[in-house]
């Protein structure tokens, strides 16, 4: 007969060993699994309050695209953003600045957050609203005297406002072989135009004779004084130191005196123009997409010049002046 022993849990040896066994139950290990529990409830509620807290939004991801700020709707610059349309097949953001009060800032805050990176301004306006961008990418144009308004940072670059003096001297120089000295008045800081313009002149077998004033009303005075020592003025679209009644006397002067004068706009040949230069809506927008597409260095050049230049020759005028228009430049020859 085999006998089976069976222990009693009331035994003291067998309520050792089961507390032993079981330490949340026993006497002291209950109050150890009362502080343990307490403490996961306390991991739980800090756990709870941080995975409560509002998780703040990402920051927008860039998208290939460009905004364009234009300064108002005038046709100078709805022209260039029209061109810029017909050669960019990406996404493109329309903006122009209002007249009314706090205007500039709305837009500012729009392009601000929206998440393209490339930003396009057009006209001084634009580029001085443009500047003023944190964390954007800028090529501004149609902006004449950048270099006086500080428009030149590491992020932000231009397109010249100005067809290349090169052409516009070329073409003169063929009309009027006899020119050697040619003057030009303007304001203050344009230091890059003005080497641009030097270089031009030297390799036309011109002399370029540069004059700064403060205002329009010493713009005239100038010219006066500059008159009797040159042969032609080349005048640039300086509304610093021009204005529609000074450009009027300039011309008059120059009549008079039999000078020859090179303008900036074809409108300016009926009052006396020789030849007018202007540059084209689709040239700025074909650079102004270039300077997007090349990559950012140290080395950029602050502006990009453009590269043709519109050229008409007032036909009445260069009678007047005793010079016959070669075969070459005929095709400009124009009666205002």
């Amino acid at each position: 007969m085999q006998h089976t022993w069976i222990h009693s849990p009331t035994r003291p040896e067998a309520v050792s060993n089961h507390w032993r066994l079981n330490p949340l139950t026993s006497p002291t290990g209950t109050k150890r699994a009362g502080w343990l529990l307490l403490g996961i409830g306390l991991m739980l509620a800090v756990a709870g309050c941080v995975t409560s807290r509002p998780v703040p939004a990402p920051a927008p991801v860039p998208v290939p695209g460009i905004a364009i700020l234009m300064s108002d709707r005038s046709p100078a610059f709805t022209g260039v953003q029209r061109e810029i349309e017909k050669r960019y097949s990406q996404r493109i953001e329309n903006h122009y600045l209002g007249k009314n009060e706090g205007a500039d800032s709305t837009v500012q805050k729009r392009i601000q957050s929206s998440n393209i990176t490339q930003v396009v301004a057009i006209g001084l306006p634009a580029a001085r609203v443009a500047r003023g961008l944190a964390g954007k990418r800028v090529v501004f144009c149609q902006v004449f005297n950048y270099e006086d308004t500080d428009m030149v940072t590491p992020w932000m670059k231009g397109v010249a406002a100005t067809p290349p003096a090169n052409e516009q001297f070329r073409a003169w120089k063929l009309l009027s072989p006899r020119l050697k000295k040619v003057g030009v008045i303007t304001g203050r800081n344009l230091r890059g135009l003005m080497d641009d313009a030097r270089q031009a002149a030297r390799e036309n077998g011109l002399e370029l004779v540069h004059v700064e004033v403060r205002s329009d009303k010493e713009t005239l005075y100038a010219y006066k004084q500059l008159a009797p020592k040159i042969q032609g003025l080349w005048l640039v679209p300086d509304n610093r130191v021009l204005s529609s009644e000074v450009i009027r006397d300039v011309m008059a002067h120059g009549m008079k005196e039999g000078k020859q004068v090179a303008v900036f706009s074809h409108q300016l040949l009926s009052l006396g123009g020789l030849l007018s230069a202007e540059s084209s809506y689709a040239d700025i927008a074909e650079q102004v997409l270039e300077r997007i597409g090349r990559p950012r260095r140290d080395t950029d050049t602050p502006v990009t010049p453009l590269t043709r230049a519109t050229i008409r020759i007032n036909s009445v005028m260069a009678k007047r002046l005793n010079l016959w228009i070669p075969k070459t430049l005929r095709g400009m020859a124009h009666a205002p």
